[in-house]
């Protein structure tokens, strides 16, 4: 005997928020504990409060060169994975330990999620913009270089990476009308509508909140790593979105990685960190030819992907 349809309706929305968990757990799924073959400790963390927001008040974690900055100085701006629902600023700690180890101020931002404070994608996002926003007016005291202020982020982190770039929709205020210089992104939601991830809990705004969607012309250089195996971010919408920059001359790096589910490309997720290191790796050389970066990555590959 089939069940009820009101029964199914429940299943269905359990399964989504079973899915939403497993997201939020992302980072700490198959561990591994080998040790990293470069320095974890040549950095400064500062903190600040960008916003106070109802549900709680939002921090910048700043990962700064000990010696050797140079002022002012390129700096990348890094979000969180989860889904939207949870996880934390700690998910791009070692690759922002890295990046200022090569003189690049890192820095990872709190932003709102489902579990810990209620909220919905629209606070994300806002929260999002006005941490960039934070970034570029307080500039000089932070000694960066606003022509030179990277933006990424993993999984529901690289959709608002993109949403910094592309979505103004949601801004609470005046408009933020800074662009990133370059986006950064790992295995990114970039449509969020039924065809993509996260159009359940965006509802009417599937279309506003969705990168794809909004893909323009002035959309900086951008970098995607994705697993082709990837089963929350179908590998058809990269391909989609590489296709519409192509069309726009929209600059773009994209790597794929055979048989890769999501979040492969994680500290720990693989013995030796390969996937982390490869893409680590490539996120550098992409930063030096950019012009953020000089010199070489600091560490070498036994496996690199071409």
């Amino acid at each position: 005997m089939f069940p009820h349809f009101s029964s199914i309706a429940k299943l269905a929305r359990l399964f989504t928020l079973l899915t939403l968990f497993v997201l939020s757990l992302e980072p700490l799924l198959g561990q591994h504990k080998d040790l990293l073959p470069f320095d974890t400790t040549n950095y400064e963390l500062q903190e600040a409060v960008y916003k106070e927001a109802l549900q709680a008040d939002l921090k910048l974690h700043f990962y700064k060169p000990k010696s050797g900055l140079k002022e002012p100085s390129p700096a990348i701006l890094f979000f969180f994975g989860g889904g939207w629902t949870g996880g934390n600023h700690q998910h791009f700690a070692t690759h922002s330990k890295y990046l200022a180890s090569r003189g690049i101020i890192a820095i990872t931002a709190d932003y709102r999620v489902r579990k810990e404070h209620g909220t919905t994608p629209i606070e994300a996002i806002q929260d999002a913009r006005d941490a960039l926003r934070f970034v570029v007016e307080h500039a000089d005291e932070l000694a960066i270089d606003t022509s030179q202020i990277v933006v990424g982020g993993g999984s529901a982190g690289g959709h608002l990476a993109l949403c910094t770039a592309l979505i103004d929709h949601f801004d609470e205020a005046e408009k933020l009308e800074y662009m990133p210089k370059a986006l950064v992104l790992y295995n990114p939601v970039v449509n969020t509508t039924s065809a993509g991830f996260g159009s359940k809990m965006l509802g009417k705004d599937t279309i506003n909140a969705s990168p794809y969607h909004h893909v323009s012309v002035e959309m900086p250089p951008t970098l995607i790593f994705h697993g082709k195996d990837d089963t929350t971010v179908p590998i058809s919408n990269i391909y989609a979105l590489e296709k519409k920059m192509d069309s726009l001359g929209v600059e773009n790096t994209i790597y794929i990685y055979p048989d890769q589910k999501h979040g492969f490309f994680n500290v720990g997720r693989q013995p030796s960190h390969r996937y982390f290191l490869e893409t680590l790796y490539q996120s550098d050389q992409f930063l030096v030819d950019q012009g953020f970066l000089t010199g070489q990555p600091s560490f070498e590959l036994s496996n690199k992907i071409d």
